[in-house]
């Protein structure tokens, strides 16, 4: 009797140790590979770690959009933090160019939606459940709507493939691409992702869910520290402030 009570702990502790283990990085970087828009990157005076409002990648920087149906000039803040992955020389040739990044689940968690977003690019909407008990849901936007991997009701596990960054562009008269600037004479491929609090209503998709000037749910907070513990996970070293 005494030993198999012996067994019993060393098998509850032993159990108990690998999930500690398992559970030492609770959530990942979006990415495979660092953003261009990063520390010491090209592209890093768009750094996506920016105080709020610094440049145009960051959460609560300033976003005006016309309608010209309405004569309506809009003035919102920023809803994401924008990782930008591939920057090419704008050419007029799209046809060919990709990402060379894939955007990965951040957490195991389900895909809640999926579908069109903004300028040609899609979106993914998952709603994570960490393994240290964290709950919240997340929208990658901006996606190659070509590239998505998952649809709404699959279960994905950490780290596993979404899809691919895609680049904002509309369509001319006869039907041919035209990048959206990000940055001047360049195409910009990016992840916009949204970070939402309350993952009770899955009803993330309504940009008239509040009155706030993000145009977004009223649980929509800044994605930075979820981003850094990931940063911080994924390449092995710590977000340098």
């Amino acid at each position: 009797m005494k030993k198999i009570i012996i067994f019993s702990i060393i098998l509850v502790f032993y159990a108990s140790n690998i999930y500690a283990q398992e559970c030492n990085r609770p959530v990942v970087f979006p990415f495979i590979s660092k953003p261009v828009n990063d520390d010491g990157m090209e592209y890093g005076n768009y750094n996506w770690r920016s105080d709020l409002g610094e440049n145009q990648a960051v959460y609560k920087s300033y976003r005006i959009r016309e309608n010209k149906s309405e004569n309506l000039i809009k003035k919102s803040f920023h809803a994401s933090r924008d990782l930008y992955t591939d920057v090419y020389n704008d050419t007029g040739k799209y046809r060919f160019l990709s990402s060379k990044n894939y955007v990965v689940a951040v957490s195991d968690g389900e895909v809640i939606g999926a579908g069109p977003f903004y300028a040609g690019t899609d979106v993914v909407t998952i709603k994570h459940n960490t393994c240290d008990g964290r709950s919240f849901i997340i929208r990658y936007g901006e996606l190659d709507s070509s590239s998505i991997e998952v649809k709404a009701g699959d279960k994905v596990k950490k780290g596993q493939v979404i899809g691919k960054p895609g680049f904002l562009h509309r369509k001319d008269e006869n039907g041919n691409i035209i990048p959206i600037d990000v940055i001047a004479d360049k195409v910009v491929f990016m992840l916009h992702l949204e970070y939402f609090t309350d993952n009770s209503s899955e009803e993330a998709f309504s940009k008239a869910f509040s009155d706030n000037r993000f145009d977004r749910r009223s649980d929509i907070e800044d994605s930075l520290s979820i981003l850094e513990e990931g940063y911080t996970n994924s390449f092995g070293e710590q977000v340098i402030k």
